[in-house]
Order: C-alpha cells, then sequence, then structure tokens
C-alpha cells in the first residue's frame, strides 16, 4: 500500500481566505497533545513531574482571523517533583475566560511532543469484558 503524504497544518490555507494556517512555534514548550472538547473548552495534556497545575502558564490568547484564534502556552513556575507521570496533566481552560466567542476555533501553537511514545507500558495486557 502507498504511504500517504505528509501535510502541515502550516502547508494549508484557512478556507475561504488567502492566509496560511498559523504555524507552530518551535521555542514554546512541547505538549503532549491537546483537543477541544463540548465547542468551548480547551485541554492541553503538558509535561509534569507531578507538581504542575493551570496556574503555571502564561497563556496568551490572539486573535488570528474572523473566529480563528492562537493560543500559545508558556510554563512561568518550573515543576520541581520527582513523580512518574508518562501522560502528563489535563489542563482545562474554557473559551469563554480565554476570551473566544461562541462558535469560534482555536489552534494551539505550542508544538505536539512527538518523541512520546503512546504505548508508554509494552507489558500491559487488559482483556475487555463486559460487568
Amino acid at each position: 500500500m502507498p504511504s500517504l503524504p505528509t501535510i502541515n497544518i502550516s502547508d494549508m490555507r484557512i478556507p475561504g481566505t488567502d492566509r496560511q494556517a498559523p504555524t507552530v512555534d518551535p521555542s514554546l514548550e512541547a505538549m503532549i497533545y491537546w483537543r477541544v472538547i463540548e465547542d468551548d473548552i480547551l485541554i492541553v495534556h503538558a509535561d509534569t513531574n507531578g507538581c504542575t497545575s493551570r496556574a503555571d502558564f502564561l497563556v496568551n490568547v490572539e486573535q488570528y482571523y474572523d473566529d480563528i484564534y492562537t493560543v500559545r502556552l508558556t510554563r512561568q513556575v518550573e515543576d520541581r517533583c520527582d513523580v512518574a507521570t508518562p501522560w502528563g496533566i489535563q489542563l482545562g481552560f474554557g473559551f469563554e475566560e480565554l476570551g473566544v466567542p461562541i462558535g469560534g476555533e482555536v489552534i494551539v501553537l505550542n508544538p505536539i511532543d512527538t518523541e512520546r511514545p503512546w504505548d508508554w507500558n509494552e507489558n500491559r495486557s487488559y482483556v475487555a469484558s463486559r460487568r
């Protein structure tokens, strides 16, 4: 089977505009991943050693185009704990607190940690069962 081409978000154009999509800022801390739930809550999985909280990050939101907003997360407080947390911590940010209107879209400019193995526990084996 032929491999599919790799498409970077920065190679894409925003529909209906001549603008390029916002590009990832490699100077920012990499996030494990991010997603939007309920159409109005940004969830970011950030690395932690056990002591990271939302208050540790400066969140910069800028309107990119119409209802598209970019988000940059910059860690302000170093996590000095020493607890193994391979999946990091989930941090939630409501669109209202970010200044993003209902129906708006967000794009996180922090890079995604591509070096993290998604199956971090190779020895696990769970059998699906119904109770």
